[in-house]
């Protein structure tokens, strides 16, 4: 049986495929600022050449892997909260389940502590991470704000606010379940973040404090 010959542009996203699996075991082994355009290549099967026909330069690659898993991520969210609801506390735990597993992908957990130690390094990288930043918390601000609209809650805090809450949560309990497992393990992780994701999202918006009204005072009629 002849083997098809792939087509150009197949050729080329194989390629391309090989040279993000390469770079993310290579960043993984050696760090960021260890691994080289040569390690990437060397380790894909493939020249310096074919990584420069592909991508810039190793940051263009390494936030390529950042968004393909943001992606990943994000479609899972996005099916559960695509379709009608009957059930507000369902979809609630539906989300909050989802939520609840993210720490466990290494591939995805092990990269962004990377990301955020090179930030804290390099300010040129840090400049680009900010940017990505701001569209997670963007798309994260969109699923609350749908999860708001389809169930008819307010939010407790302004949505925003609950983006940035939710993904710096993750990124805490998967470094600590990575770190100290004897502390937070598995069930520790799942339930904390279970817990703060059904919190946050379900929590009623603080009621306006009632107006306080001076009492009135009469003056002294003078002579």
């Amino acid at each position: 049986m002849t083997r098809q010959r792939l087509s150009r542009e197949q050729s080329r996203e194989q390629t391309r495929e090989r040279l993000l699996e390469a770079a993310h075991a290579v960043f993984m082994q050696k760090g960021y600022a260890l691994a080289s355009v040569e390690d990437i290549s060397t380790a894909a099967g493939y020249s310096r050449g074919a990584f420069y026909s592909n991508f810039d330069d190793k940051t263009q690659l390494f936030f390529e892997l950042l968004r393909r898993e943001g992606e990943s991520i994000d479609r899972e969210f996005e099916r559960i909260l695509g379709g009608p609801v009957t059930d507000a506390i369902g979809l609630q735990e539906a989300l909050a389940g989802q939520y609840s597993r993210l720490y466990q992908d290494d591939k995805c957990s092990l990269l962004w502590m990377e990301a955020r130690i090179v930030a804290l390094r390099d300010e040129k990288f840090r400049e680009q991470l900010n940017g990505f930043l701001e569209e997670r918390y963007a798309q994260i601000t969109h699923f609350v704000e749908a999860y708001c609209h389809l169930t008819g809650t307010p939010p407790g805090a302004p949505p925003r606010e609950i983006a940035i809450g939710l993904m710096a949560l993750c990124e805490g309990v998967s470094f600590s379940y990575r770190c100290v497992p004897h502390i937070v393990d598995g069930k520790t992780a799942e339930s904390v973040l279970a817990w703060f994701m059904k919190a946050s999202i379900a929590m009623p918006a603080p009621a306006a404090a009632p107006a306080t009204h001076k009492p009135a005072t009469s003056r002294k009629k003078t002579d």
